[in-house]
């Protein structure tokens, strides 16, 4: 059992961060060749439930492996606070539009750089 979640852990996260980066790379490109930003909008919405649903899949088989896990030793409880961290971020950068680019910016540096530490504990406490 406790296999078979790590792996769907570890699936989510691979999926959740792959949708966030391919869509800071093609969002900008999108917006240059679709001026009236309805294909954006439309795959944008499609990239955020693809993210927000591997997301939760991955927060939930981490509490999960967290609760599973017996050991001492074990960690589980850094890498779902970096997560539910992240998450935060992301929800943050969903829902304040109206900001500066820079803030934007910067939010998104925020949000790769903890995707990135996640996918890394989670890969170190397998």
């Amino acid at each position: 059992m406790e296999v078979i979640l790590k792996y769907i852990h570890i699936v989510g996260l691979c999926i959740w961060l792959g949708s966030m980066v391919t869509w800071a790379v093609f969002a900008p490109k999108l917006n240059k060749f679709d001026p009236s930003r309805n294909t954006t909008s439309a795959l944008r919405d499609s990239f955020s439930k693809i993210s927000w649903s591997s997301y939760a899949i991955s927060l939930l088989s981490g509490i999960t492996l967290y609760f599973l896990n017996e050991s001492t030793t074990s960690n589980w409880y850094i890498e779902v606070g970096v997560l539910v961290s992240a998450g935060i971020v992301i929800a943050f950068h969903s829902l304040l539009t109206n900001v500066s680019e820079a803030v934007r910016g910067a939010f998104n540096g925020v949000m790769l750089i903890l995707a990135l530490v996640v996918v890394y504990l989670a890969t170190v406490y397998i």
